[in-house]
């Protein structure tokens, strides 16, 4: 069931770079593990995700979450993506440009109307944590 997960994940990633949107920043991201309710990636981090001092960019943490999260509710049974409607972050410490990071996601709640997501971002080797954040998606009907 894990693996038919997975599939459906890096099936659904690859969609969202192929558009040539935004996400194409992150076209390097890696589903690595998956299961209903939850998604792992990872990331290396090159220039193009990083600051003026070369740190892990604030707006690139929040596009990670933002997308992870949203893998993780899409591998739910019913495949809902939902919409936006709040993300909260906290960030805690820096990362590099070359450094590789893990991207944790889970669902904490789905109801009817709203969608309740963690995010947890960490560096690989110490596993010490960058940022983590909560997402609320609208999953109702418009």
């Amino acid at each position: 069931m894990a693996s038919n997960t997975l599939n459906k994940l890096r099936q659904a990633f690859s969609r969202m770079i192929s558009l040539k949107a935004f996400d194409t920043s992150i076209d390097k991201l890696q589903v690595i593990d998956a299961s209903p309710g939850s998604c792992t990636c990872q990331l290396k981090i090159s220039e193009k995700h990083t600051n003026l001092n070369g740190d892990l960019h604030g707006g690139a943490i929040a596009l990670l979450i933002d997308n992870v999260s949203t893998l993780a509710l899409y591998s739910n049974e019913n495949g809902v993506r939902g919409v936006s409607v709040n993300m909260h972050i906290s960030y805690m410490r820096s990362a590099k440009t070359g450094d590789e990071i893990i991207i944790d996601s889970k669902i904490e709640k789905s109801g009817k109307k709203l969608a309740f997501l963690t995010a947890e971002i960490r560096h690989k080797n110490s596993n010490k944590i960058i940022a983590t954040g909560t997402h609320t998606k609208f999953v109702g009907h418009h």
